[in-house]
């Protein structure tokens, strides 16, 4: 048995994840507004729990559209998806990530809430 090693390419990416990303969206007017009103129809769909502001909300979303470009390509070079369809595959993946987090954060204990048990027990 012999280990074959093959040498990668030097890149200009301090990881793996830099080399997938593609921001050439953001210089698409279009598609930054798709990712804004994603974003603030998710902050509104979650307004009343506090679960997600509107900043953070497209911050996700921007980073949605830059790690999926793939995504990003297909909507935008198919003349029957376009902005609509992109609209709504990013829409989903917000309530993706949002569900995810709430669902973790349900589960932690804040730092004032073991206070409060710890007093209480005490």
């Amino acid at each position: 048995m012999s280990i074959q090693i093959t040498d990668l390419e030097v890149t200009e990416y301090e990881t793996a994840e830099q080399a997938r990303t593609d921001w050439s969206f953001m210089q698409d007017d279009e598609t930054v507004k798709v990712a804004e009103r994603a974003a603030y129809r998710l902050s509104q769909d979650y307004a009343d729990t506090g679960t997600i502001e509107f900043d953070d909300a497209y911050q996700e979303a921007v980073l949605i559209l830059a790690t999926r470009p793939g995504m990003v390509r297909e909507c935008l070079s198919d003349p029957s998806l376009g902005y609509g369809v992109l609209y709504t595959r990013l829409h989903q993946a917000l309530v993706k990530v949002v569900r995810t987090d709430a669902k973790h954060r349900t589960k932690h204990t804040s730092y004032e809430g073991a206070l409060d048990v710890i007093e209480v027990g005490a």
